[in-house]
């Protein structure tokens, strides 16, 4: 949602929210799927490159590091998503690495809605090797943990757009964003929360940012508030499960950490609606 247009449609009784809303539109950046098919049971096929930006199918993989396993299990993990650094466009506040592969793994068990111990992997790796043959390219040795677990057969191409948004029903929610007193009033007496909801559902939600995503702030949905209560630093990561949409996942990142392009402390947080 464009800032300007958000601004314009304010009704004149909530004009004194303009200056006060107008600095505090936060950049994000989109992700938007593209539907590819879905894995051959019988060849082990992904239709994409094995180094393009994707959710679901095989990951990026040279033959000299080992597929992501829980510690604690030894259970293989999940592959959910990689993201081609040099395709994201920047962001003020947001500094991602500009070239390389950022890999996430879950160890969820899709059938019983369980995490794992260790709940995630998340693996930068600096340079992207185009050379097939030092990449791993069968993954065969993951099908018997793909069929017990039931994970996500379907595969989606990514590409990522910079947006904007005020994500104010989740910034107010967890006391990200407070009102001056006398604007609260304002909004209490002339029922900006109603006029806002009503404004979401005209303009597909984009108030609250894009549902797929990278910084920004959550979508505020169900049990977001409950899950999300304790999560420290910035969002790195939003994603659902685009074929059934019960499956919510998020990543938080310590700002100086990402400055660092250090993901080993990144907290994870799982929910299904």
């Amino acid at each position: 949602m464009e800032m300007g247009s958000f601004l314009a449609d304010l009704p004149p009784e909530f004009a004194p929210l303009r200056v006060f809303l107008q600095d505090r539109f936060v950049p994000y950046i989109q992700l938007h799927l593209e539907d590819k098919g879905w894995l051959k049971k019988t060849e082990y096929q992904d239709p994409l490159p094995l180094w393009s930006s994707k959710m679901g199918g095989y990951p990026y993989l040279p033959k000299s590091l080992e597929y992501p396993r829980d510690a604690e299990t030894g259970e293989l993990m999940m592959f959910l998503l990689q993201i081609n650094c040099a395709e994201v466009p920047e962001i003020p506040n947001f500094p991602l690495p500009r070239q390389g592969l950022l890999q996430f793994f879950v160890g969820l068990n899709v059938a019983m809605c369980e995490l794992s111990p260790q709940r995630h992997c998340i693996r930068y790796i600096e340079e992207i090797d185009l050379d097939e043959t030092r990449l791993i390219s069968n993954f065969e040795f993951t099908q018997e943990s793909r069929q017990r677990n039931e994970w996500y057969n379907h595969i989606y191409s990514l590409r990522f757009r910079p947006g904007e948004a005020l994500f104010f029903n989740y910034r107010q929610s967890m006391g990200h964003l407070r009102l001056p007193e006398s604007l609260q009033t304002l909004c209490d007496e002339f029922f900006f929360d109603d006029w806002l909801y009503d404004y979401e559902i005209e303009n597909d939600g984009l108030e609250r940012g894009h549902p797929y995503k990278l910084a920004g702030y959550p979508d505020l949905h169900s049990y977001v508030p409950d899950v999300l209560d304790d999560a420290q630093g910035q969002l790195l990561l939003e994603v659902q499960d685009p074929f059934s949409c019960s499956d919510y996942f998020y990543f938080f990142v310590n700002p100086d950490d990402l400055k660092r392009q250090d993901f080993s402390q990144v907290e994870s947080y799982f929910m299904r609606v």
